[in-house]
């Protein structure tokens, strides 16, 4: 539910439970013409080829704050894409409505263009970023990689499920203008003890 400036959230949130193998893509899409890519300087400007200004400048202001962004390409223009934030403190981080453990990744951002949702990219990404900060040791162990997405967001909580996630909990939170106030949160338990 959005009003003008005000945002209510139901969100689930999950943890990666390990490694599967790659997830394929679905037809009509060709495999061979996909390719992913880390979000650097001189690509950051490639998601205005899909996405309007607005979101350029927030995934701007991410890169400006350190986080990694992953594109997919298909066809040579961007057609899904995910930002990860990696808390490399020695405490947890409120990042928007989501309280980031140190040493956790939080996954956040994902969009996957409206003419290819369903064959299978969203999940494809969210492998593929999960196997490279796990083989680069950006995260300690698998399951500190969480994500979450809208509780009503059917097909966006299947390809998080689908990319080997477990649900761990929910956050209900109120935006105010660009304030977050989480009013309930149900995952710490399982990431805290």
């Amino acid at each position: 539910m959005t009003l003008r400036g005000i945002e209510f959230k139901r969100l689930i949130v999950y943890r990666f439970a390990g490694l599967l193998n790659d997830i394929t893509v679905k037809h009509p899409l060709e495999e061979s013409k996909i390719y992913y890519r880390t979000v650097t300087s001189s690509n950051l400007d490639d998601i205005l080829s899909t996405r309007e200004k607005g979101v350029h400048e927030e995934f701007v202001k991410f890169f400006s704050e350190g986080e990694q962004g992953y594109y997919v390409y298909y066809e040579n223009r961007v057609v899904c894409c995910g930002w990860v934030f990696l808390n490399s403190g020695s405490s947890a981080v409120r990042k928007k409505y989501m309280l980031v453990p140190p040493g956790y990744a939080w996954l956040h951002n994902f969009w996957t263009h409206p003419d290819l949702r369903g064959h299978g990219l969203y999940s494809s990404l969210l492998t593929h970023i999960c196997r490279e900060m796990i083989s680069t040791e950006r995260v300690k162990h698998p399951n500190r990689i969480i994500i979450d997405t809208a509780q009503d967001n059917i097909p966006s909580n299947k390809a998080i499920i689908k990319a080997n996630f477990e649900r761990i909990g929910g956050i209900v939170a109120l935006r105010i203008h660009r304030k977050w106030l989480v009013l309930k949160e149900t995952y710490g338990k399982k990431i805290y003890g």
